[in-house]
């Protein structure tokens, strides 16, 4: 196999997965060495006391399992239980047909660890045949690593199988699993989801389980039906998921997929559900959607929360029939997933796809996209089909003469949706469709085709932003120009996440340039230094004055975001408002902190009778504190303008902290 080399650039660097693959060639064991041949994991360094067992299925004889008489099959690694410390170790070169579906575990900071030993580059081969459900199947138990082994289960005809399938059943909270330099490929699985390359499984319905800490990296899945690497569970109902019964969503956690290729998919890229602050960053995937006949994507995530997807290179994803063929999907039942830095071109089903609307009674609320690279991507460049409060900062979309996409494509739900700061290139001949209603526009960049379908932005610029290359394969190529009217010409926004797309700061005070590149300098301390004409900002007070209450408000001395109080506003339509003293025709930022504690609850922090239309911060519905920002106009005899924050939906509680409104 060659080495897995992601094609992602930034700012002139080439990520290369393949790295720690062609370093640990460089550490291959001889016959007489006991050692797995890698690097130890740096979070788990070795423990002395561990037993090493040896598989050659290409020995005529099966041994005992030592180094000078391995075992020959497969059979008889199953046969043992391993326990912390222990090593399994496969020669390179050989081949062992069936399944490897070991017992025992280890422990924290002592794991059992599968590698190859031997001389030479090739690799051991797990060869399930089709035979097997999955060709390597860990259930039920914990503290495994699994390093640098080539795995595949292709059977005659085409059914319901994997080839690395990691599984708890019934069997509680599983911890620390990595697989690391494997080579997963010819898994013809069928068209079914629970058909993968690497499938993270958790199923049954007696105990609540999930998984703790896992880690795939610098691997490759090749060839596989339907989908490439994924989570999967049982335990996953909720509310916001369309589900009234049922296990209850237990989410697994840490979990990792770093620096991986996957291509030549069936079905799906790459799926994360049922997880809690999972993070994908660093991987390729190509050649998706090759074979299925259901909708699939690139890189996705359904009923789960805080999900990053970063750095990712995403591209010909096809699109041959149906709804989807996009980069990226926030499926339903998903709170504050986040896709920032990652480069997407020539996907024939677009960009983006905010699905909460999907299933019946799902919803999904609080995704972000910024600070992304779109090229050449199809169809649409959002697909809108329900988001309660979606935000889209700071991307560049570039689509060449001759595209149809369109800028949105609206279907099922609201999608209510802020665009700031974005930079639309668009060359071709698509227009801004959906439901104009749902989407708010300000200062975006709007250059070449102006269909009469072009929304109003108070801020927009239609001269040409000068990128350095536009049309080029390079992301280098849309970086601005020294004299690119798109700099310094963004809105304030707190979201930024502080930093571009290239690896730069980028401002969370001042006013940003537009699209993915901060190209202007910039000095936030300076931008941040006016004055805020809010009273109690931060309620350290001990009551809501100035702000006056209506429904349950009260003083949160207990979970403030800073100091030693918070505006707790409980139960739809609970609100508090303050009026504040404002000069006409000038700009303002609105900016805060907010947090809510049930997932049908939206804490909503915005500004109205100010002489222009009501406007709001994107709802905020995640557990955890989050930050946005947004600016106004005042008009041109107006003095006053009144301030809120308001649980805008559902019966829990919202909280809102640090409020500021500073002149521009």
């Amino acid at each position: 196999m060659a080495p897995v080399t992601s094609r992602l650039r930034r700012a002139g660097t080439t990520f290369t997965a393949g790295l720690a693959l062609a370093a640990s060639a460089l550490l291959v064991p001889s016959a007489a060495q006991a050692t797995d041949g890698k690097p130890e994991h740096p979070a788990h360094p070795e423990q002395s006391a561990s037993t090493p067992y040896y598989v050659d299925c290409s020995a005529p004889t099966n041994g005992n399992g030592s180094l000078a008489s391995p075992y020959n099959s497969l059979d008889a690694a199953n046969a043992l239980t391993y326990g912390p410390g222990d090593r399994l170790y496969f020669k390179r070169g050989a081949t062992c047909k069936g399944q490897l579906k070991p017992s025992g575990s280890g422990v924290a900071g002592n794991p059992v660890r599968v590698s190859p030993y031997g001389s030479g580059g090739a690799r051991p081969v797990i060869e399930g045949g089709g035979t097997v459900y999955a060709a390597v199947h860990l259930l039920n138990v914990e503290q495994w690593e699994i390093t640098g082994l080539e795995v595949t289960n292709k059977g005659a005809t085409d059914a319901e199988r994997n080839g690395i399938l990691v599984e708890l059943a019934d069997h509680g909270t599983g911890t620390h699993y990595v697989l690391d330099d494997v080579y997963v490929h010819d898994v013809n699985g069928g068209d079914t989801k629970n058909s993968n390359g690497i499938q993270f499984r958790v199923s049954g319905t007696a105990t609540p389980t999930r998984f703790d800490d896992v880690l795939v990296e610098n691997s490759e899945v090749y060839k596989v039906d339907r989908e490439g690497l994924t989570t999967q569970s049982s335990w996953n109902c909720r509310a916001i998921y369309g589900c009234t019964s049922g296990p209850a969503w237990t989410a697994s956690t840490r979990v990792v997929f770093r620096g991986n290729k996957i291509h030549d998919i069936g079905g799906d890229g790459m799926v994360v559900r049922a997880t809690r602050d999972a993070l994908v960053e660093h991987n390729e995937g190509y050649d998706i959607w090759m074979r299925s006949a259901g909708n699939n994507a690139g890189f996705w995530t359904i009923n789960s929360d805080g999900t990053v997807f970063q750095y990712n290179e995403v591209h010909h994803v096809r699109r041959p029939g149906l709804n989807d063929g996009m980069a990226f999907d926030a499926d339903f039942g998903t709170r504050g997933a986040v896709f920032q830095y990652n480069y997407t071109h020539d996907n024939e089903g677009g960009f983006l796809l905010l699905c909460g609307a999907c299933g019946g009674g799902a919803n999904t609320a609080g995704t972000v996209a910024r600070y992304n690279l779109s090229v050449n991507d199809g169809s649409r460049i959002l697909y809108a089909v329900g988001d309660a409060a979606a935000q889209m900062l700071n991307n560049t979309f570039y689509m060449k003469a001759g595209s149809t996409t369109a800028i949105v494509e609206s279907s099922g739900g609201a999608s209510t949706t802020l665009w700031s700061n974005n930079i639309i290139y668009n060359l071709g001949t698509g227009g801004y469709g959906g439901k104009p209603a749902e989407h708010t526009w300000r200062n975006n960049v709007m250059y070449g085709n102006h269909p009469a379908s072009e929304p109003a932005d108070p801020g927009k610029v239609t001269a040409d932003p000068q990128l350095v290359a536009p049309g080029s394969a390079d992301p280098a190529g849309y970086k601005l120009k020294a004299g690119s009217p798109a700099r310094g010409a963004g809105q304030v926004t707190t979201g930024s996440g502080g930093k571009d797309y290239f690896g730069g700061p980028a401002p969370v005070a001042c006013r940003p340039d537009i699209g993915a590149h901060q190209a202007s300098t910039f000095d936030d301390g300076a931008c941040s230094g006016g004055t805020n004409l809010v009273g109690n900002p931060g309620f350290e007070t001990g009551t809501p004055a100035p702000w006056a209450p209506s429904g349950t408000v009260t003083v949160d001395t207990a979970n403030p975001h800073s100091g030693t109080g918070v505006l707790r506003v409980t139960g739809y339509p609970s609100t508090a408002e303050q009026k504040v003293t404002v000069e006409p025709n000038t700009t303002y930022t609105l900016s805060g902190w907010g947090r809510v504690d049930a997932y049908d609850t939206q804490m909503a922090i915005g500004v109205k009778n100010f002489g222009g239309t009501e406007t709001r911060i994107p709802a905020f519905s995640a557990f955890g504190w989050k930050t946005g920002s947004i600016t106004f106009t005042t008009g041109p005899t107006n003095t006053t303008a009144t301030l809120y924050c308001y649980t805008r939906t559902g019966k829990g509680s919202g909280w809102c902290d640090d409020v500021k409104i500073v002149k521009q």
